[in-house]
C-alpha cells in the first residue's frame, strides 16, 4: 500500500506541475483533444478501407501513408527549426480542419482513390505538429523534472486519446457514418488551434540562432560569392552607359536563380544536420533502433488488430474499436506507471521494458487465440506505449541542443514512420506465409531479441543523464541564463572543484586568464591596484573579462576564509557564452556593470 500511494502522490504531482503552468495546460489539452480525434478517425478510415478491398487493401493505404509522411516529415520539421513553432501548430491545425471537411462532403460521390489521396494529404499536413509541440516544450519548464512530467502527462493523455477516440468512432460508426466521425475529427482541430493560440512561452519557442547560423541563413547558406563569381568581380566598375536593360534583367535573372539555388541547397543541408546529429551519437542511434523495432509492430498492428477483430474473434467492425480501446485503457495504466517512475530517472531502462512489453506478448496470442487474450495482449501494448514514448522524448531532449530539436524529432519520426510502413507492408505477407498468429509471433520475438544488447547502453545513459552535481550553480550565472538544458548539464559536468585556504590567492593582477571560477562555498575578495572593489560569497561569480576580452587578469582575486570554487575551463566557457546571441548580450552587460564599477 505504501508503494501504491507513493505512485499516486508522484503522479498527482506531476499532473499538478503541468496542469499549474498556463501554457503548458493549453498545450496538454489542445495535444488530447486533437489526438482524440484523430484516433476517431484512424479507426474509422481503417474500417472503411477494409470494406473497400480487406487487408490487402487496407496494408497498400497503410504503407503508402506511412511512406509519403517518412519522406516528409524532415523536411517539415526543419520549418519547425526555422519558424514560429506555435504558428506552425495553428497553421497545421486549420489546414487539417478544412481538409477533413472537404473529404467528409465528397466521400460519398467520389471513387475511392480519392479519399485515399485526400485522407494521405491530410497525414502529411500534420507531420510538423509533433515535432512542434515537443521542440517547444522545453522552453517551457525550468527543471528537468518539469520535462519529464509533462512528458508523462502528455503520454497520458494520448493513452486516453488511445481509448476515447476508437471508442468514439465504434459508437459513432454504429449510429451514423465515417463522415460524421471525420467531422468530429475537424471540430477537434479548431479546439486544438484556439488552445494553441493563447500560448505565451515565458521563453520564445523559437530557438535562438549562433552568429554564424544567422550569417549562413541570410546568405542562403553560402559563406563566399555565389556559385561561378570570382573573389574581385563585384569590385570592378562596369564602363559608363555598358549597361543596357537587357543586361540588367539577365543579371537580375541569373542572381535570381542562384539565389534560389543556394536557398534551396541550405534548406536541404538544414534538413541533413538533424539526421547527421543522430547518425554522430550513438546513444542516439540506439534509442532511434529500438524506436523503429518498436514501431515496425505498430505498423504492423494496423493490419493485424483488423484481422484478429474479423478473422480471428469474429468480432466484425465493431471489435476494430473495441480493440484499439484496449489499447487506451492499457495506456491509461501505463501513463500512470510512468508518471509514477519519473523521478527515479531510469529512462533509458524504462524505456527497454516499454519495447519489451510492445513485443513479447504477441505470442500469446499463438499460444490462446480466444478474445480475452487479444483483449490482454491489445492492454498490455497500450501499458508498454507510455513507458516508450515518455522516456523516449526525454531522452531526446536532454540530449538534442535546442537549435536541433526540431529536426532531431523530425528525424525521430520519419525513421520510425517508414518502420511502420515496413510493418504494414510485412504482415500481409507473414499472414499469407504463415498465418496470422504465427506472424504475430514471430515479430514479437524479433523485437524483444534486438532489446537485449541495448540494455547495458542504456543503463550508462541514465548515470550519465542524472542532474550533474553543479548545475544549480551553473543555472544561476546570468550569462548562462538562456542556454538550453542539454547545454547547462554539460557546462556543470565539466566544472572542476577547487579549494582555496584562507587567505590564498585564486589568481592575481596580470595572471592568463584560463578559468571561469563559480563560489560553492566560503567567500573571496575582488582587489584592483590595491583597491578593495568588492566582497563575493557562494553562488557569486568571476573571472570572465579576462577570457571574453582576451586580455591578462584585470583583479587580484584572495579568499577571505576557506572556500570552495568551481572552475570552468576557458574553451568550454568561450563555446557556451559565445555560441549564443543572448548569452553574448548578457556577458556584455556583467562587463560593462563590473569594468564601470571598478
Amino acid at each position: 500500500m505504501s508503494v501504491l500511494g507513493r505512485a499516486v502522490r508522484e503522479s498527482s504531482t506531476a499532473v499538478r506541475t503541468v496542469f499549474g503552468n498556463r501554457n503548458l495546460r493549453r498545450i496538454m489539452l489542445a495535444f488530447g483533444g486533437s489526438l482524440i480525434g484523430d484516433w476517431a478517425y484512424a479507426t474509422a478510415i481503417s474500417v472503411w478501407a477494409y470494406s473497400v478491398g480487406g487487408a490487402k487493401v487496407l496494408a497498400v493505404w497503410a504503407v503508402a501513408r506511412f511512406i509519403l509522411m517518412a519522406v516528409c516529415t524532415p523536411f517539415a520539421a526543419t520549418l519547425v527549426d526555422r519558424h514560429s513553432r506555435k504558428g506552425i501548430m495553428i497553421g497545421v491545425d486549420l489546414a487539417r480542419c478544412v481538409l477533413l471537411l472537404v473529404v467528409a462532403a465528397t466521400m460519398a460521390t467520389v471513387p475511392p482513390l480519392v479519399v485515399f489521396v485526400l485522407a494521405g494529404l491530410a497525414s502529411v499536413l500534420g507531420t510538423p505538429f509533433r515535432p512542434a509541440q515537443r521542440a517547444m516544450m522545453p522552453s517551457l519548464v525550468s527543471r528537468p523534472e518539469e520535462l519529464t512530467a509533462v512528458n508523462g502527462t502528455s503520454s497520458t493523455l494520448e493513452s486516453l486519446a488511445f481509448f476515447a477516440g476508437p471508442a468514439l468512432a465504434a459508437g459513432m460508426l454504429a449510429a451514423t457514418s465515417v463522415e460524421v466521425v471525420l467531422v468530429f475529427d475537424a471540430a477537434t482541430f479548431l479546439w486544438s488551434a484556439a488552445l494553441v493560440y493563447g500560448v505565451r512561452p515565458v521563453l520564445a519557442a523559437q530557438p535562438t540562432r549562433t552568429p554564424a547560423e544567422e550569417v549562413r541563413v541570410d546568405t542562403g547558406g553560402s559563406e563566399g560569392p555565389p556559385p561561378g563569381a570570382t573573389a574581385g568581380a563585384a569590385l570592378e566598375p562596369e564602363p559608363a552607359g555598358a549597361t543596357t536593360a537587357a543586361t540588367q534583367t539577365t543579371s537580375t535573372e541569373t542572381t535570381s536563380t542562384q539565389t534560389t539555388a543556394t536557398q534551396r541547397w541550405a534548406f536541404l543541408r538544414e534538413t541533413g544536420e538533424g539526421f547527421a546529429y543522430i547518425w554522430g551519437n550513438r546513444d542516439l542511434r540506439v534509442l532511434i533502433g529500438l524506436t523503429c523495432a518498436q514501431t515496425l509492430i505498430a505498423g504492423a498492428s494496423a493490419v493485424f488488430v483488423v484481422s484478429m477483430a474479423f478473422d480471428l474473434v469474429d468480432l466484425g467492425p465493431p471489435g476494430v474499436g473495441f480493440l484499439d480501446s484496449m489499447l487506451g485503457v492499457g495506456a491509461l495504466v501505463g501513463g500512470f506507471v510512468a508518471l509514477s517512475r519519473a523521478s527515479r530517472q531510469q529512462l533509458g531502462l524504462d524505456f527497454c521494458v516499454g519495447v519489451v512489453l510492445w513485443s513479447l506478448p504477441l505470442v500469446l496470442v499463438l499460444v490462446w487465440p480466444t478474445v480475452a487474450v487479444a483483449v490482454l495482449v491489445m492492454l498490455l501494448l497500450g501499458l508498454a506505449n507510455p513507458l516508450v514514448d515518455v522516456n523516449l522524448d526525454t531522452l531526446l531532449q536532454r540530449l538534442t541542443p535546442d537549435h536541433l530539436l526540431g529536426r532531431v524529432f523530425g528525424t525521430l519520426d520519419s525513421a520510425y514512420i517508414a518502420s511502420m510502413a515496413v510493418g504494414a507492408g510485412v504482415m500481409p505477407l507473414l499472414i499469407v506465409l504463415v498465418g496470422l498468429q504465427w506472424g504475430m509471433a514471430l515479430l514479437g520475438v524479433f523485437v524483444t531479441v534486438m532489446v537485449v544488447p541495448a540494455v547495458p547502453r542504456m543503463r550508462r545513459l541514465d548515470l550519465t543523464l542524472r542532474a550533474p552535481e553543479g548545475l544549480p550553480l551553473v543555472e544561476s550565472v546570468p550569462m548562462f541564463a538562456p542556454l538550453d538544458r542539454t547545454a547547462l548539464e554539460g557546462l556543470a559536468r565539466q566544472l572542476t572543484r577547487v579549494e582555496v585556504p584562507a587567505g590564498a590567492l585564486v589568481f592575481d593582477e596580470g595572471d592568463e586568464g584560463d578559468q571561469f571560477f563559480i563560489i560553492e562555498s566560503g567567500a573571496v575578495e575582488i582587489w584592483h591596484h590595491g583597491v578593495l572593489l568588492r566582497t563575493e560569497y557562494a553562488g557569486d561569480y568571476f573571472g570572465e573579462i579576462a577570457l571574453l576580452r582576451q586580455v591578462p587578469r584585470t583583479a587580484q582575486v584572495r579568499a577571505v576564509e576557506p572556500t570552495v570554487l568551481r572552475g570552468l575551463g576557458r574553451r568550454a566557457f568561450l563555446d557556451a557564452v559565445l555560441g549564443n546571441v543572448e548569452a553574448v548580450t548578457a556577458a556584455e552587460t556583467v562587463m560593462a556593470r563590473r569594468i564601470l564599477a571598478g
